[in-house]
């Protein structure tokens, strides 16, 4: 996803078969996904200090370890976030995946322009602020360009019309990533998040979806048929962590 995003206006810093160091934009943080956590752990994690940790062009930087099995702490970094890593196949029940519209009156459906697409950009902002929130944030962490990513999509969902909670996913062709599951305050316990997740899964059912879940979602993932299969771990460079750790 990341990647995708990058061919815009980001680049990607470096890549092998263990990891993927890439400025998705000037607005996004600098991002090193581990790819193979496992035959080389040592050499993933001096690869990612080497190339991260110099890189000061953008703001922040995160190195995203899906296995939650490496250690970046000798080399400068720290521990940010532990996410519960949940997946769920195509031949998963079909019984959770209710209708997206429900008694409370909610619907959801993909964005398919501008306006629409600011609009859910704006909820997960609201709701997921990046870490320096400025005025004229619009178009930038879901610049409209995204639109036109094959893969990509926006969704925006609605409570008697009024628009309550968004998300966007991600599918490479082989799976899809959810990102950014977001309901506003006053809408929440009105099953937005759920009818976003359930248009999701009937968009794409029989391809496996994959997220990385709040402890808030877990319960709601687990009732739509995912289950965890690990834990990632996010690091972030201590503020006093110079470009070699």
């Amino acid at each position: 996803m990341w990647s995708a995003l990058a061919e815009g206006e980001g680049r990607v810093l470096a890549r092998s078969d263990r990891v993927e160091v890439i400025a998705p934009s000037p607005y996004h943080a600098a991002r090193a996904i581990v790819l193979d956590a496992g035959s080389e752990p040592a050499r993933t994690v001096a690869e990612v200090a080497d190339v991260l940790l110099p890189f000061t062009e953008v703001g922040r930087r995160v190195v995203e370890d899906a296995s939650g099995t490496l250690d970046f702490a000798a080399y400068g970094f720290e521990e940010r976030f532990r996410f519960p890593v949940m997946t769920r196949e195509p031949s998963s029940p079909a019984v959770a995946v209710r209708p997206a519209r429900h008694a409370y009156g909610v619907v959801a459906a993909a964005v398919t322009d501008p306006e629409r697409l600011a609009v859910a950009e704006s909820i997960m902002i609201a709701v997921f602020p990046p870490a320096r929130v400025e005025p004229a944030m619009r178009g930038r962490i879901q610049p409209p360009r995204v639109l036109g990513i094959e893969g990509w999509c926006v969704w925006l969902g609605y409570r008697s019309g009024v628009p309550a909670g968004a998300a966007y996913t991600f599918h490479d062709g082989t799976s899809v990533g959810v990102y950014q599951v977001a309901t506003l305050p006053e809408h929440r316990g009105n099953g937005v998040a759920r009818a976003l997740m359930v248009a999701v899964l009937r968009r794409y059912p029989d391809v496996e979806i994959t997220l990385s879940a709040t402890e808030q979602g877990r319960g709601l993932y687990e009732q739509l048929g995912f289950h965890p299969v690990g834990t990632a771990i996010w690091w972030i460079p201590k503020p006093d962590a110079g470009p070699n750790g």
